[in-house]
């Protein structure tokens, strides 16, 4: 894996498991990462007809409690993406 790419895992009750990797160059902010990470969810659900989970989804607000954004360029670990607060 290059040093680059991050692993975000989502923390949730519904999606719990769903994991992404990203290259962390291509986002100027934390935000930005959680609505990339929103939208692959998204997309999977639509792509599946998983409506009832889709319509849940789209209610869904992420947030990260154990990273900033310069914490996330210089992590090795894991990032969870909670969404139950």
């Amino acid at each position: 894996m290059s040093i680059y790419n991050r692993k975000l895992i989502a923390s949730s009750d519904l999606f719990w498991g769903f994991e992404i990797i990203i290259d962390i160059r291509y986002y100027e902010t934390f935000e930005a990462i959680i609505n990339h990470f929103h939208n692959e969810l998204l997309s999977l659900l639509k792509n599946n007809n998983l409506v009832v989970l889709y319509e849940k989804c789209q209610k869904c607000k992420f947030h990260c409690h154990t990273h900033t954004f310069e914490g996330l360029l210089l992590a090795d670990n894991d990032i969870y993406l909670c969404d139950h607060c």
